[in-house]
């Protein structure tokens, strides 16, 4: 395939086409028609725009919704609850309704100061019986507001697998490198770690993903997986514009519940120019 070609860039590193059958959470930046900034957390399948999945704080696990552990804002190393902020709303994806939040940015929600902001959302670890383990998902999105000190390379999860970006996150154009490097708990490089991309290959409209022709996309690499290398980093050239995600599938982890190993799939969003 053609792709291939102009990809397979670094020594080391693999791409493979690939079907997503894990739904993946992404945050999306958004500006509305007043000029009001948000960031609207969905969690389905980006690049085919289907299987949206409900998610609310504190429920218990079902067919259709997923429970939340925590929505938290973090600015220079110090943590913030968004519980209380986090509007939950509800969005449509090819005729599923389902509950999803908006986090508005603004001075009530945390942001006061100038500099990097990083939004994280925590799901509560489940069980994957056909995989015969526990599975827990954190995502995280970088955002730069007012301008200011930059914090985007520090760690943010504690404890947990983490993709730290090596290129400012919010300054990635489509056609420039994408750098990044994946830790594990202890926050030790993962070498050959696997790194799932996903593309929103769908226009967003205010409460529905236009999911008609007119808002399809049509990024032949909606859907890919790559390696890291033997030092644990990877790079990649985003093609377009728009909102790619990031997802460390397993992340090298120790921990386990109830004498049952706990996996990570741990991922960034980054909107790019």
């Amino acid at each position: 395939m053609k792709y291939f070609v102009s990809f397979f860039l670094l020594i080391g590193m693999f791409l493979i086409p690939v079907t997503a059958t894990a739904h993946t959470t992404i945050l999306i930046p958004q500006i509305d028609k007043n000029g009001e900034k948000s960031v609207k957390v969905l969690h389905f399948h980006p690049a085919t725009g289907s299987g949206l999945m409900g998610i609310r704080l504190g429920v218990e696990d079902t067919k259709e919704l997923k429970g939340l552990e925590s929505i938290f804002l973090i600015y220079e190393k110090e943590e913030k609850k968004l519980d209380a902020v986090a509007i939950p709303d509800y969005y449509t994806v090819r005729g599923e309704r389902r509950e999803t939040y908006t986090i508005p940015v603004n001075r009530e929600s945390g942001f006061l100061k100038p500099g990097d902001y990083v939004i994280v959302v925590k799901h509560k670890a489940h069980w994957k019986k056909y995989e015969g383990l526990y599975r827990q998902k954190v995502a995280k999105f970088c955002l730069n507001y007012l301008v200011g000190i930059n914090s985007w390379s520090n760690r943010v999860l504690k404890n947990m697998p983490e993709i730290i970006p090596l290129v400012q996150p919010d300054r990635v154009s489509a056609g420039t490198l994408f750098r990044a490097e994946a830790i594990n708990e202890e926050g030790q490089r993962i070498p050959h770690a696997k790194i799932n991309i996903e593309y929103l290959n769908y226009r967003l409209r205010d409460a529905v993903l236009d999911t008609t022709a007119a808002g399809f996309i049509d990024e032949n690499i909606a859907d890919i997986t790559i390696f890291t290398d033997s030092s644990g980093s990877f790079s990649f050239i985003p093609t377009r514009a728009g909102l790619w995600t990031f997802t460390l599938v397993d992340g090298d982890s120790d921990k386990l519940i109830q004498g049952k190993e706990l996996a990570y799939d741990s991922s960034i969003s980054i909107l790019v120019k």
